[in-house]
Parts: C-alpha cells; sequence; structure tokens
C-alpha cells in the first residue's frame, strides 16, 4: 500500500480565528515589504472566506495589483513557514494566493509581479 501526499498543510485549518488570521496578515505585509514588495492597502474581504479556517484579505500592491490572500487564523508561528532549520514544512498550513496554494515563504514570492518578458 502507497500512501501519497499532494499539496500537504492544505486541509482545514481547525482552531483558527479571524483575530489571528488578520494579525499574520498584517505580518504577510510586512514580510512583503522586507522583500521591496511595498503594500498600498490591506482589507479584509469575509464574502470571499473558503469557510475552513482561512479567511479572505484583498491585498492591493503599490503598483496597483490586486492579490486574494487566503489566510489562515492559527498563531503565526504555526503559520509563517520560512525554511528555518527548526521548522518543518508538513506542519504549517498552506496559504492561498489567487487560488493557488503555498506555504508562507512561497507564498511571499508567489505575489511578485511576473516578469514581462515571459
Amino acid at each position: 500500500m502507497s500512501i501519497v501526499f499532494i499539496n500537504p498543510g492544505s486541509g482545514p485549518v481547525h482552531g483558527a480565528t479571524v483575530e489571528q488570521a488578520t494579525q499574520n496578515t498584517a505580518m504577510f505585509v510586512l514580510d512583503l515589504g522586507a522583500r521591496h514588495l511595498p503594500v498600498a492597502n490591506a482589507e479584509r474581504r469575509h464574502e470571499a472566506d473558503y469557510g475552513d479556517g482561512r479567511f479572505a484579505f484583498e491585498i492591493t500592491m503599490a503598483d496597483g495589483r490586486s492579490i486574494e490572500i487566503q489566510m489562515p487564523g492559527l498563531p503565526v508561528e504555526q503559520v509563517r513557514y520560512l525554511g528555518k532549520d527548526d521548522q518543518n514544512i508538513w506542519d504549517f498550513p498552506r496559504l492561498y494566493v489567487d487560488g493557488s496554494s503555498w506555504v508562507w515563504n512561497f507564498a511571499l514570492g508567489s505575489c511578485e509581479p511576473e516578469d514581462e518578458d515571459d
């Protein structure tokens, strides 16, 4: 018998709160800024919630792009995967960025503008 994992961390997020998701989104915005991806605005979009412990936010980038983030509502240390030695990627829930699932550090990268040469 084989076990196959597809997108670990993409399932429901039990015990999540909108308050924690809001705090996580604020940290995500700071992390984007640290990558020289400035954010003009982040706004809660309750009507777009997935309903599985992730909460919707619309992030408007300084360059005018709009990005939907589905942020898990767990404490930030349980969501903010940065690839550190003491972090196990399997333990972290995924964020959804415009419908695609990513762990935190890759979600940040997915917010970069598309290369105009592609």
